[in-house]
């Protein structure tokens, strides 16, 4: 595969993905940002939240085609779908996060056991789920998302979302794609 054909599958595969998680992910460390500011502390949040989205966003379209991503697709009902693959990201979210802050607390102190202990007991538990909680938040949404775009068929979820709907009365566009109503 030649690089420009290859480079535009990718954007266009992980661009909107992309920018979802970096909306998220944005959000999330300007509340940090702001929080923080109380206590003249500063932390840069674009290109945490950038380099963040787009690493989520490429694991997120790789589990999906998975077979472990689509287990629950056509046999469960959406939410069940939803929450399933939430769950397990969540529970990988929590992994890569713990790992983290024990591979910076063993750097510090010298002995695993030790770091174990010190990151679960006095430094970073309470971040460590708050950063889980609020990417699960965005994983449960993404995955709602994308099940309902792909039960009602790639793209007409967005078009629903980012387009104006005829209204009665009003010619309807020949050049649209996707004529339906709500």
């Amino acid at each position: 595969m030649k690089l420009l054909p290859m480079l535009e599958h990718e954007i266009k595969e992980i661009g909107l993905v992309s920018l979802y998680f970096f909306f998220c992910f944005g959000v999330m460390l300007t509340l940090k940002k702001l929080f923080l500011a109380d206590y003249q502390i500063e932390v840069s949040v674009l290109s945490k939240a950038a380099i963040s989205a787009l690493i989520v966003a490429k694991i997120v379209i790789v589990l999906d085609a998975t077979h472990a991503g689509r287990r629950f697709d056509a046999s469960f009902p959406l939410g069940l779908a939803a929450l399933y693959k939430t769950l397990v990201y969540i529970l990988a979210t929590f992994v890569v996060l713990f790992l983290e802050k024990l591979i910076e607390a063993y750097w510090e102190i010298g002995t695993l056991g030790q770091a174990v202990s010190d990151v679960w007991e006095h430094r970073d538990r309470n971040l460590i789920l708050a950063k889980v909680l609020c990417v699960g938040l965005a994983f449960f949404a993404y995955h709602l998302y994308a099940g309902l775009d792909r039960r009602l068929g790639e793209g007409t979820l967005r078009r629903l979302v980012t387009e104006r709907p005829n209204l009665p009365g009003q010619t309807p566009n020949p050049d649209k794609e996707y004529e339906g109503g709500v």
